[in-house]
């Protein structure tokens, strides 16, 4: 059992890391198979679950209600790398790449525009694997923060204002 990160900020993040930290492990990460959303069914609207099928196809294979309120469209089955903004896409890329390279935790403070406004949140990103596919899949929890700024538009992620590793025991990203 993983110690809780001192670096979450919000209730929902930690409770959001205690059920991925109680799942069964297969290594250090749990298998899809072993995530129920019922087991966090109050955290549900915020989480998103992504499955990384190739460097071009990052599936957006849920998304929670509130996400979708934010986002004004339901993203599941789309790339979501199409929600990126061009100039953050490198970036993100790298994120993932070396999340699942090094399999670990990744806690994010995101800028994203919606409804005209730019508004930064807590991110926590946690992996787990996919048997069936031989994917690896990055389980997410959104908390919202706070509103920065005025920013016509549609729904875009904008990029991260911070980003820290979390062991979950395989070390972290260099």
């Amino acid at each position: 059992m993983l110690a809780e990160p001192e670096v979450l900020q919000t209730a929902g993040a930690k409770r959001f890391f205690g059920y991925w930290n109680n799942l069964p492990k297969d290594g250090v990460v749990p298998d899809r198979s072993d995530f129920s959303p019922a087991g966090i069914a109050s955290l549900m609207p915020a989480v998103t679950l992504l499955e990384i099928v190739s460097e071009d196809l990052i599936l957006q294979r849920l998304a929670g209600t509130a996400i979708c309120r934010v986002m004004g469209f339901d993203p599941t089955g789309m790339n979501a790398l199409d929600l990126i903004s061009p100039a953050t896409r490198p970036d993100y890329l790298d994120l993932i790449h070396k999340q699942i390279s090094t399999p670990c935790g990744r806690w994010n403070i995101l800028r994203s525009r919606h409804d005209n406004m730019v508004d930064r949140a807590e991110v926590l990103t946690l992996p787990m694997h996919h048997r069936l596919s031989g994917h690896w899949m990055i389980l997410s929890y959104f908390a919202a923060l706070d509103p920065v700024a005025y920013d016509p538009g549609p729904y875009e992620i904008l990029g991260y204002e911070d980003t820290r590793w979390i062991d979950i025991g395989a070390g972290v990203p260099d």
